[in-house]
Order: C-alpha cells, then structure tokens, then sequence
C-alpha cells in the first residue's frame, strides 16, 4: 500500500476527511483530465491511459457535482476569461486524444450525470485504427522475447525487461519524450528493430466525426490536440504551427462548429513552450492546457497554460486529491 493511499484511508476513517469537504474551499479551477475509460487489463497497449473503470468514473462525477460546479465549454470559457468572476471552486473535464470509448464508456456516463467534458480530438487518427507510438512502445516492450534493449537515439540507455515490464515501458516513454528527441520517427524505428515484434493488426481504435458530432449536440466540447500529436517542444515553430492551424481547420469542418481550446500533446514542462502559448493564441485558442498538474486560481490564470492533473481510480484517494487540491492547492506529500 502506498503512502498516499494510506494517509487517505487514514483521514477517512479518523473523520479529517469529512471535515475537509465542510470547509469551504479557495476559488480557482481544479481541471482533471482522463485518456481513456475501461479496463486496463484487456489492453495490449499502454495501461497508464486508462485512469478509472466506467464504475468509477460514475462515482467520481456523482462526488465532484455533490461538492462543486462542474463545467466546461462557454462556461469554463467565461471563468477563464473573467467574464464570469471566479468567486468558488470549479471542476472541469477533459478527455486527451478521442480514443473510441470515450463515445461508448465515458459519454454515457457523463449524460447520466448531466455533466459536461471537453474532449481533443487528433484529426489524423480519428476514424483509425492506428496504433500512436505511446501504444507501439508499449505493445513493443511487452511482447518481445528479449530480456533487455539497447537504444542509442537520442542517447544510449538500456532498459531490463523482466517479468514486470510496466516499468520498463514507463522508462522508454520518458526516453520518448525527452526534449532533445527531435528525430523521433528514427526511434521509433531503432525500437522496432530492437525489439523484432511485429504490431498486430486492430480494429477502429479512435471515435470518428460522426461520434465528435453527436457529442458536441449533446453538449460536449469538442478542442484540438494537434493534427498528429507530435511533441510540440520537440519540433520548429513552422511545423507547431501547421500542426495548430490545420487541426483547427479540420475540426471545424467536421463538426460544423468554432473550436477554442487546445490541450499540448504530453502537456509537460518541454513538451512545449513560451513559443507554442504565442502561435496558440495568434490562431485563435483562447483556452490551452497543459498537463503537469495544478490548481488555477485568480492569481495564476492563464489561458495560454491552463494546469491539468491526473486523476486516480482509488476512490479514498481520489477524494483525498480532491479535497487537497481544492482547499490547499496542493496534493498530500
């Protein structure tokens, strides 16, 4: 058990936790983003995508909208922009990358909530079954019969691969996103010899534009997050352009609609740059996320980086997280 899940069944059951949720909390934006909804076990891909079970995202919406406003679109739209003042605590929802059961698991349970999402899609792979290189690296490292690999781009690292091979893919997608990883594609390719798997064939992996259209009828909103989600601070400002621009053209073609909101693709410190905020908004996003965690309050509002964090399935320790970042603006330690 770790430490965290630890403290958190402690206060729940010494009472603090109950007298965290009376105490009212600091005004700001708690935004919490997910990838994906369902069971990580049946996947042959990254499992570190699937923050909760569709169980368990109904119970952490059921207990966001018992304690706060959840929001998202014109309204979150209106709170970061001060039209509307930000006097309390506001959730927001959002969805990175359009992964098919965002339309089958996680939309069903946000109408049953009468709760809100926004939801970035990537053009090129909506429709698809293409397999991004986050899901290869981990199909890669869990299926090939060697005992350990050698990589030499964009440094040389060796990574042991035992029975347990969660660790070792965490390590190479780290390795991935360094930001001094600017040939990425020759990479990945290096993997794939490394390694000697070949990636099975699948079927239609992402929601297609008739799904992001039924969802923004029914009040979703739908943002960018990119063209092909490169890592943005991995590439020239000419190509962060394009990959900006022409998403946002893409998109609103196929859903008829404006699009404002962006989400940077890793999200992290690296993974973009001062650069990125400027070419976001001369394009018109008014609303950009990051995703390193955070609180936004009326002191460190900014719509060029908007803070994201993680969310975690344990539900003790879900609500601990809550309760911390919303009234302290920070997580237990």
């Amino acid at each position: 058990m770790s430490k965290r899940l630890l403290l958190a069944r402690s206060m729940k059951t010494l009472g603090i936790l109950r007298l965290m949720e009376m105490y009212k909390s600091r005004p700001g934006i708690l935004i919490l983003n997910h990838h994906r909804i369902g069971d990580s076990s049946s996947t042959r891909f990254d499992r570190k995508l699937f923050s909760a079970t569709t169980d368990e995202f109904d119970v952490q919406l059921k207990y966001l909208k018992k304690h706060f406003d959840v929001v998202s679109g014109g309204e979150l739209q209106d709170l970061v922009s001060r039209k509307t003042d930000l006097k309390r605590m506001y959730i927001s929802i959002t969805f990175d990358d359009g992964y098919l059961d965002n339309y089958t698991h996680a939309l069903p349970v946000l109408l049953a909530n009468q709760c809100t999402a926004t939801f970035f899609l990537i053009p090129q792979y909506v429709g698809t079954g293409l397999i991004p290189w986050w899901d290869e690296i981990a199909y890669l490292l869990r299926n090939t019969r060697k005992n350990k690999i050698s990589i030499q781009l964009p440094v040389p690292i060796t990574i042991e691969l035992d029975s347990d091979r969660e660790v070792a893919i965490q390590k190479m997608l780290q390795h991935y996103k360094r930001p001094d990883n600017v040939r990425s594609d020759e990479l990945m390719e290096e993997l794939r010899r490394e390694t000697e798997c070949v990636l099975p064939v699948v079927e239609r992996r992402f929601l297609d534009w008739k799904e992001a259209r039924e969802m923004n009828a029914a009040g979703m909103s739908i943002g960018s997050h990119t063209q092909t989600h490169p890592i943005l601070g991995q590439i020239t400002p000419e190509r962060q352009q394009w990959e900006l621009e022409y998403s946002k053209q893409v998109i609103e073609e196929n859903i008829g609609s404006k699009i404002y909101s962006l989400a940077y693709p890793v999200g992290t410190p690296g993974g973009f740059d001062i650069t990125t905020e400027h070419l976001a908004r001369s394009l018109g996003y008014s609303m950009c996320f990051s995703f390193y965690g955070g609180v936004n309050t009326p002191r460190n509002m900014n719509p060029a980086n908007l803070l994201r964090g993680n969310t975690n399935s344990a539900p003790d320790l879900f609500r601990t997280e809550t309760m911390f970042l919303t009234k302290l603006g920070r997580l237990p330690h």
